[in-house]
Order: C-alpha cells, then structure tokens, then sequence
C-alpha cells in the first residue's frame, strides 16, 4: 500500500486520515484493500464506460472530470486537487453502472483507490481509527457537495466578466493581499490559479479567446492585472473621513 512517494506518515496529511497515526493508517489500509497508482499526464484515470468500485482520492497532480457526447465533443466538467476526491457519486451505487464521465490526468498525477463501502459501513472492531475516517469522508463528501455548488454558482453569471471574478473570489485558498503597499494605493488581492487560460476557458464554458478578450479588456479598465496563471485584482481604496 505504501509507495516510494507516499508515507504513511505522508498520507496522515492528507484531509482523509486527519486525526490518525502512521501506525493506524498501517492497520486500517490493509483491511479496506486499497492502492495507490500514478498516472502521466494526458492518461485516463476512469474511462467513461468503466464501472467504478472504488472512490478515489488525489495525491499529487491534477485531473479534469470530462464528459463526451456522442459527436465526440468533449465538456470539461471539473477539476480536482490533492486532497480532493472523485468517483465518489458512481462507487456509492448499489447497482454498478458505466460512470459516463471520464477522469484524465491533466498533469502527472498519483491517486489513492478505497472501496467506499467499507469506509462507510462499521467496522466489525468498532476501532477508533476507523470512526474517525468515516467521520472524514463525510465532511470530504460535504465539501465535494459545497464545490458544485459554488460550480453551479460560477457558471450561472449572466456575463463573463461576472463568471471570471466570481471565480477568482470563490478559489478555495482565497485572495491573498500582497504585504508593503502603501495607503494610498488601490487595493490589491492577488490568487494563483491551478489552470491555465485555455483550461481556465474550458472550466468557464467559454474558447479561449472570448476569455482572452475579456481579460485583455479588464486590464485595460484597471480592474486585474495577469501575469502567467497569478491574478490580481485593484477596487478603488475608500477615503477616510
């Protein structure tokens, strides 16, 4: 279970193992037969007609939830970062089905595979340990939930610009304010997004050069700045009275 790139001590980091030692991780992952398994980039974690058993959890890397019709054409639904899960919806079925959507490693990508059934049955032991990553999967599965929302919530902006800044504002990690800028400067908050314009474009439903367009002319009204895949936003600084 253990690889070169992961320790267990490694993966009690993770959002899943919160709360456990490396020694109960050694005792828990054995029991739900796991593995982990590292894929290159532009390789396919889960095709679309593939069943899904196991829920899967991201260790390293990027992939992309895509979904094909039946011309061809390509949607990008998501993405996920370590930590984040996914094939979470199709592993919960009683009935296997195919997943219809595809996972493709947009960088290379390293995942961990549990069966989600043993994870949220009871242990026969009742062990504490796995209590406690029941209790994780759940707040993991919440947030899963929380995340397409605020997808839904992005994507339903009447207008571009609306999709983009709702985007930069909904980033996980937040706008962070860069240190030293004096009083009188407009307020700057700046984000490093994980996707490039063209994925960037794809995740906005949108091609790429609508975006490159509505970016060019936000700069050009002083409300972003762009440099590679780091954002900055200025609003106006409010006077004092």
């Amino acid at each position: 279970m253990e690889s070169a790139e992961f320790s267990l001590e490694a993966l009690t980091r993770f959002p899943l193992f919160e709360g456990l030692t490396a020694g109960e991780l050694e005792a828990l992952l054995p029991c739900l037969d796991g593995y982990i398994r590292s894929y290159p980039r532009n390789s396919f974690l889960i095709l679309d007609e593939d069943t899904v058993p196991y829920v899967g959890m991201l260790l390293s890397g990027m992939i992309f939830m895509l979904k094909e019709d039946e011309n061809g054409h390509q949607s990008f639904l998501n993405y996920m970062m370590p930590g984040d899960l996914f094939g979470e919806s199709f592993s919960l079925r009683k009935k296997k089905t195919p997943a219809h959507v595809s996972f493709l490693a947009a960088r290379n990508a390293t995942a961990l595979f549990l069966p989600l059934g043993k994870i949220m049955r009871s242990c026969e032991h009742r062990c504490r340990f796995h209590r406690i990553m029941t209790e994780n999967m759940y707040e993991l599965l919440a947030k899963k939930n929380g995340q397409l929302m605020q997808t839904l919530d992005i994507l339903s902006k009447d207008t571009l610009r609306e999709k983009i800044l709702s985007y930069l504002h909904l980033r996980p990690e937040g706008l962070q304010t860069p240190p030293g800028l004096p009083p009188t400067a407009a307020v700057a908050q700046t984000v490093d997004l994980p996707l490039n314009k063209s994925e960037l474009a794809h995740y906005l439903n949108v091609n790429r050069s609508s975006l490159c367009r509505e970016l060019a002319a936000m700069e050009r009204e002083g409300l972003l700045s762009v440099s590679g895949n780091r954002y900055t936003l200025f609003a106006p600084c409010r006077k004092t009275p």
